[in-house]
Formats: structure tokens, sequence, C-alpha cells
């Protein structure tokens, strides 16, 4: 339960936490050959991205965004999902691209008679289809740079080991590739079938703030109780996926 609520407040705090540079590359590609130096087979590559786009004074003009933003990104505008609950309205929608799933959104969260505004996109897709997640993180980040705005952009990569583990052994992995990243650790929970240590890198920029130090890796294992394997989940700056 810990780990769990750690999780959620992670997830709160990549959001809310500046970033300590304002544009990176992708770092996909080296979290996933780290992850593979250890033994894992990556299964599921996630890139999410959140980006504040201001204030608007009316739902129509949150609808306008929505569309705008689409076509900037040349993301079809097509099928989209209405959502209206707890003071916000969201502009959804969902396409595959070479072998990549988008999902897009444009938000407004009501406040004093106005609308704060974000642009929202996840890239899920494997390892075969990194090279084109990469292209379209780029793409996208330029495009919102162009406007002036820059994405709080997660990456998270999950794998897994054919063996059951046991915390020391998944402690060991961990450490490897904190080893591979020359990352510095800062924190770690840990239980029974389960650990996770986050820190610090200087593979890539941003970063997040955690009890006053800059933290941009995590890494998460636990043992898989109805499969013979363990899973593992690495993550910039955290992880915001379930591990």
């Amino acid at each position: 339960m810990a780990l769990a609520v750690a999780l959620v407040v992670c997830m709160g705090a990549v959001y809310l936490m500046p970033a300590g540079a304002a544009e990176e590359k992708p770092a996909a590609a080296q979290l996933l050959q780290a992850m593979e130096d250890s033994g894992a087979t990556a299964t599921e590559v996630q890139v999410r991205a959140r980006t504040s786009i201001g204030l608007v004074s009316s739902p129509e003009e949150v609808e306008e965004l929505a569309k705008g933003w689409a076509k900037q990104l040349e993301i079809p505008f097509t099928h989209v999902e209405i959502s209206r609950k707890n003071q916000m309205l969201a502009y959804q929608t969902e396409t595959t691209q070479g072998g990549v799933q988008i999902r897009y959104e444009v938000s407004g969260v009501a406040k004093n008679g106005s609308f704060d505004t974000y642009v929202v996109w996840q890239l899920k897709g494997s390892r075969q289809s990194l090279l084109y997640m990469e292209q379209l993180q780029e793409s996208f980040a330029n495009a919102l740079k162009k406007a002036d705005f820059i994405p709080q952009i997660s990456t998270c990569i999950r794998g897994m080991y054919n063996v059951k583990m046991s915390v020391d052994q998944q402690e060991g992995k961990i450490l490897s590739i904190f080893r591979s990243l020359h990352a510095t650790e800062i924190e770690r929970l840990q239980d029974e079938t389960v650990v996770s240590i986050s820190g610090y890198t200087r593979a890539w920029e941003p970063f997040i703030a955690l009890n006053g130090q800059k933290m941009n890796l995590q890494v998460a294992t636990h043992r898989d109780s109805d499969d013979a394997g363990t899973w593992i989940t690495v993550g910039t700056p955290i992880i915001t996926v379930e591990y």
C-alpha cells in the first residue's frame, strides 16, 4: 500500500514541480538500453506530456484550442470524446500511427469564470516503434516550443525478467541500471516483493525536486505472483504508470 500511495504522490509531482531545463532530447532509448543491459526484455514504451496553455473565457474557446492544437500537432480531430465533470471540460481523441498509439487531449478547468487550459498527449508503443515515438515526441515538443510552451514530459518503459527474483536480486538489477546511467540514489521504498529506487543522473537535464534534491530517474521491480517472472519499470523523471 505504501508503494501505491507513493506512486500517486509522485504522479502529481511530475506536473506540479518545474523542470530543470527547458528542452530535452528523448530519453527513452537510454532507458531502454540500460534496462536491456540488465537482462530484461522490454514490453512497452510510454511517453506522456502536459502543457499549460493559458486562460480562456468560454467553453467554446476550449473547443477551438482543441481543434487548433490538433491541427498544429497533425493529429486527426475525429471521433472526439467530450467529457464534463468536476469543473473540467475535456476534448479527447485517440489514433494510431506507425505502430504508436497516440492519445490527445485539451482540457479546461473552470476558475473564477474562466478556464485554465492544458494540452496533454500520450504515446504508447514497443521497442520496434521506439524510433517513430521519438520522432513524434520531438515533433510535438517543437510545435509547442514555437508557441513558447514547454511540455513537462515523462517517459516510462516496462519490461520483464524471466525468473522470479528475491528482493536482494531485484535491488541488484536496479542498482546495475543506476550504474549504467551514472545515477545517484536519493530514495528507496521496498517490501517483500517490490523494490523502488529514485535518483538523479546527468544523462539528461530535466528534473523535479524531491525533498530539496534533484530527481530524474526511478526504477521499480516487483515479483509477479501469477507469472514466472519479475516485472521492471524505469521512468524519468518518475514512473507514472502502475508498477
